[in-house]
Formats: structure tokens, C-alpha cells, sequence
């Protein structure tokens, strides 16, 4: 063949490429516009945003270990408790966990400094849960790092549209509820 004809050989081969990558992507232009009208699809992209900037922050930080979801519910709920005895069996109540994922929560954050256990004179098998100045410390610029996230969040949304979007977040969430 010569090279007139492996040209066109080449130019119809990168034709057909170019009109299947050209359907993919109005395929997906197409998925897109229609899922922005589902409201579910909505949260969940707000949700990987804001996500995604916490982990750009945190490397920014150098934070390699923040402690999870659960793990900073148990130390806002210990911070918020402070002044009351918490036990194993409280958090298990409280958080509706099993015993076994609350004891490695537990211990995760033992690992990581968070809190200590400590043995209460009248039962060996119960140790009460204390915070350490680390978990409050984290606590606190955790507590702020978020109210500044929530700031950017909320710009040049007017007071009168936040409570619109509360009252219907309010509504949305009590449908889910109702069975």
C-alpha cells in the first residue's frame, strides 16, 4: 500500500477514535446535566467538595492522621462531658456501637494520645475514659478549622436563604424518616 492510502487508513482509525471519545463525553455531558436536577446527586457532590477540601488542607497542615468520624464524635462527646465519669459502656449506649467497635475506637485513640483509660477503685473491669490535653487541643483547632470551612461555605448566601435551606433540609430529612 502507499503512503496515500496508510494515511487514509490512519485518518479513518483516528476518526472512529475521536467519534467514540466524542460520544463518550457527550454521553457523560449529557448524565451530568440531567443528574443536576436530583437533589440527592446534589449532596453528594457538595459533600466530596468539601471533602476534598479538608484532605487539601490538611496536607497543607501535614496532618498524615486525623482521627475519623467516630473517633472525633467520641472526643466532642467527652468534651461536652467533662465533668460527668464516662465509661465503655456509655459510648456504646450513646453511639449504638457494639461493644467490640467501641473497644477499638478505644483503643485507636489510646494509640494516638487521645484519651487514657484508668482503673475506678470499686470494679477492675470498668476504666473510666479521660481526654488528654492533645485530644482537647485538637478539639479546639479542629472546632475552629471547621466554623472557617463553614464561613467560606456560607458567603454571599443571605441570612433569609440560609433559613430557606435549613427549613427545607429540616423537611427533607423528616421524609426520610417517615415510613
Amino acid at each position: 500500500m502507499n503512503i496515500m492510502g496508510e494515511c487514509e487508513k490512519l485518518k479513518k482509525l483516528i476518526d472512529k477514535k475521536w467519534a467514540k471519545t466524542y460520544n463518550v463525553v457527550s454521553c457523560l455531558t449529557s448524565w451530568r446535566k440531567r443528574m443536576r436536577r436530583y437533589i440527592l446527586f446534589q449532596i453528594k457532590q457538595f459533600q466530596n467538595r468539601v471533602v476534598r477540601n479538608i484532605c487539601i488542607d490538611m496536607k497543607k497542615f501535614d496532618i498524615t492522621s486525623p482521627p475519623s468520624l467516630i473517633q472525633s464524635e467520641i472526643i466532642g462527646y467527652l468534651i461536652q462531658n467533662e465533668e460527668q465519669d464516662i465509661y465503655q459502656k456509655d459510648l456504646e449506649a450513646i453511639f449504638q456501637l457494639r461493644r467490640s467497635t467501641i473497644s477499638g475506637v478505644l483503643q485507636t485513640l489510646e494509640k494516638k494520645n487521645l484519651i487514657k483509660r484508668t482503673d475506678i477503685p470499686n470494679d477492675a473491669r470498668m476504666k473510666k475514659i479521660i481526654l488528654t490535653n492533645e485530644a482537647k487541643d485538637l478539639y479546639k483547632s479542629a472546632t475552629r478549622y471547621l466554623e472557617k470551612l463553614e464561613q467560606k461555605v456560607i458567603t454571599g448566601i443571605e441570612k433569609d436563604e440560609l433559613e430557606i435551606f435549613y427549613k427545607v433540609l429540616d423537611k427533607m430529612q423528616h421524609n426520610l424518616d417517615v415510613e
